[in-house]
């Protein structure tokens, strides 16, 4: 079964995950998708 996430950013935010796209920075994206993602994808999960 798919199930979606949608994932509303600041401009901040936005900024932030575009930089560690352009460095490629592997530790920071893990950081970002900890805070931003993992409560939303538990909670999609669960089937909240």
């Amino acid at each position: 079964m798919k199930k979606g996430l949608i994932l509303v950013l600041s401009e901040e935010e936005l900024l932030e995950l575009y930089r560690i796209i352009l460095d490629r920075d592997a530790e920071a994206a893990l950081e970002f998708l900890t805070k931003y993602l993992k409560k939303p994808a538990q909670q999609a999960l669960e089937g909240g």
